[in-house]
């Protein structure tokens, strides 16, 4: 008899177990936000382009991701938006010295989600969806405040002023306004701390590009000096923990966007150094011949991209400019810089017809 009770109430415990589990399909969990793609844009700054029309039209891509740059959650009911991560650099006559401008990163993500789980600890599906609504929608706690960025000049809000606007959005909602007072303070802090971060960054690129940073007259296209100050910010996203495909542990990803000529004429370069970019795709003999030129100069220069981070480089506007390259040799151009990159550790290299096509 004593065994056949145990079975009853191993039985018993099943069933209201499988019940359970059967009412509650969306189980608590962590929040979780897909894995994206970490984005450098590097702009050509010299006299070969125009830097302050180039930066108005990438500046309109990146204020329109500013919308939600943070992703969604991965869970049921809600459709999956990949964070935007966007850092821009320029190239200069002296590109190592060129700043890199982080308008918005991994890390922001992962501290605003980081509150939410924070506020609401392992929330079933349902209530990430109303939570996501609320701080992220069209007419969220986020867009409320981050319209600052569509205006042609940034003024950045204070904490205290961010942080009042921000709670008030909150309360407009049905679910987040009966939450406690001190969750609200939690939220809307990490929102104003990531408005105004982003806010700053955007304002000092606006002061940094808003004029020609490069004279007319100067030798200002120094792209292997870009390319290696870009090699930092890979060396910086491979300290970043990893994000999760699955399960497992995939490497952290990075697209470089050049908005180049890709003509390397930085100063002190001779007509026959083999950093030399257009004379080379003036004078090589063969493809292969300018792929070797190119993986010679990425040697010579020392750039190599840290291998625990997944780089790829776009190139936009290749050959092009006031004195551009004759078609016939704009494909030894590229061969020349796809030779560079491979010899630096990056695994895929093509074109793009314009900035809003480059990192997509």
């Amino acid at each position: 008899m004593r065994s056949r009770r145990r079975f009853s109430i191993f039985a018993s415990t099943l069933l209201l177990a499988s019940m359970a589990s059967i009412a509650s399909p969306s189980a608590a969990q962590a929040v979780e936000i897909p894995a994206a793609e970490s984005n450098l844009f590097i702009l050509d700054v010299s006299g070969s382009t125009d830097s302050v029309a180039l930066w108005k039209n990438l500046r309109v891509s990146v204020t329109s991701k500013l919308n939600q740059p943070f992703g969604t959650p991965i869970a049921r009911g809600i459709s999956t938006k990949l964070p935007v991560y966007v850092s821009i650099t320029s190239v200069s006559q002296n590109s190592q010295n060129s700043p890199i401008f982080s308008i918005v990163t991994k890390s922001d993500a992962l501290k605003i989600w980081g509150a939410v789980e924070q506020v609401f600890p392992k929330s079933t599906d349902a209530r990430l969806e109303r939570i996501t609504k609320e701080l992220f929608g069209e007419s969220g706690a986020w867009a409320s405040q981050a319209r600052i960025f569509t205006r042609s000049t940034i003024t950045v809000p204070t904490s205290a002023a961010c942080r009042s606007s921000t709670i008030n959005s909150i309360n407009k909602g049905s679910f987040l306004k009966s939450t406690d007072p001190s969750n609200k303070a939690v939220l809307a802090g990490a929102i104003c701390e990531r408005l105004i971060s982003i806010a700053k960054s955007l304002k000092q690129a606006d002061d940094y590009f808003s004029k020609p940073v490069c004279d007319l007259r100067a030798v200002c296209s120094d792209i292997a000096g870009a390319v290696y100050r870009s090699t930092s910010l890979a060396a910086d996203l491979a300290l970043q923990k990893k994000d999760k495909v699955n399960g497992k542990e995939v490497k952290n990803k990075l697209c470089i966007a050049i908005a180049s000529d890709m003509l390397n004429e930085s100063p002190g370069v001779s007509t026959t150094s083999v950093l030399n970019s257009k004379r080379v795709a003036l004078t090589a003999t063969s493809l292969e011949k300018a792929k070797e030129s190119g993986a010679a100069a990425s040697r010579a220069v020392g750039v190599q991209f840290h291998p625990e981070v997944s780089t790829r480089v776009v190139m936009v506007g290749i050959g092009s400019g006031p004195k551009p390259l004759p078609l016939d040799r704009n494909s030894y151009l590229l061969a020349y810089w796809e030779g560079f990159f491979t010899q630096s550790g990056v695994k895929q290299t093509n074109q793009a017809q314009s900035l809003n096509q480059a990192c997509s």
